[in-house]
């Protein structure tokens, strides 16, 4: 009953925020992010410092402070523009977003061995799968699940709504082999740190930045088709871009494979960021976990 009240109430106030006009959103997403920046050192720091360690040189201190303001008004924004989706129908909504390089898409979903979408933490990834439904893809998509209950429901549900399904990344892999044996696409992320238990160390940035490997284990079991995907907005607008696929090695050695493909789809993901950096999730901490050596 408590879970129902909350879920009601957050519900209500994202309606409420995205019937208010335009210039009080920015407004207010101006004010949200000044606050957050004073009072979250903890991640204000985590910025700054992941901005210096990525591009060493290229920022002083007063341009590093610079860019972790505009990142986090970029990233405070992020909630207003999905209470501002959600208040909006299907049809006025997808006139804010554009498709491009989509053939690419529809060169790997004709081969019919199953694709993986491989995508990362950019631009306003909530409103992605969104974007998707301007196509006739309808992928299953790997989550990580929120603890608090009410948020869950309301955000599996605006996910949902333009036909994606949403599926825990826990104990997912024998429902994604299962997917892309029938030709189906599987939406994911590769950019979070991982222990070191659970992955491999490849360069992201310069630097040995601790990866999941499941996905290079994945894709050498199913033969599927690894496209990058790159979202950003661009005055006002919703733009999703398809990228050229990413080519799979495979040399018979088990372990190097795995390294060798998890470098080259977080290169890909590197390239993404190096577009628009500001509009990257940068207050996650990249490099926490450390290498031995």
């Amino acid at each position: 009953m408590k879970d129902q009240f909350l879920y009601t109430l957050i519900r209500l106030a994202m309606i409420g925020l995205g019937k208010l006009p335009a210039f009080v959103r920015s407004f207010m997403t101006d004010l949200f992010a000044r606050i957050w920046f004073g009072l979250d050192k903890r991640h204000r720091n985590v910025v700054f410092n992941n901005i210096r360690k990525a591009y060493p040189g290229r920022f002083n201190d007063e341009q590093a402070w610079e860019f972790v303001k505009v990142n986090f008004r970029h990233t405070a924004g992020i909630l207003f523009d999905v209470a501002w989706s959600y208040s909006l129908e299907p049809g006025e909504l997808l006139r804010h977003f554009e498709i491009r390089g989509f053939e690419k898409a529809e060169k790997v979903i004709n081969r019919g061995r199953g694709a993986i979408f491989l995508t990362c933490h950019m631009g306003n990834f909530e409103l992605m799968a969104t974007a998707i439904a301007k196509t006739d893809v309808r992928p299953l998509v790997l989550y990580r699940k929120l603890d608090f209950n009410p948020a869950e429901r309301l955000v599996k549900e605006m996910r949902e709504r333009f036909g994606v399904t949403m599926m825990p990344i826990r104990k997912a892999a024998p429902k994604v082999i299962e997917a892309l044996a029938k030709g189906k696409i599987v939406g994911t992320l590769l950019d979070q740190n991982v222990d070191w238990y659970k992955g491999v160390f490849v360069d992201f940035f310069g630097r040995r930045a601790c990866t999941n490997s499941g996905l290079a284990k994945l894709v050498l079991q199913t033969e599927a088709a690894v496209l990058p995907l790159f979202f950003r907005k661009e005055n006002n607008r919703f733009i999703l871009e398809f990228l050229p696929e990413v080519p799979i090695t495979r040399t018979g050695d088990a372990i190097k494979d795995i390294e060798t493909n998890t470098q080259a789809f977080v290169s890909a993901v590197e390239s993404m960021v190096r577009l628009a950096p500001e509009q990257y999730f940068w207050v996650h901490n990249r490099w926490k976990t450390r290498p031995y050596c």
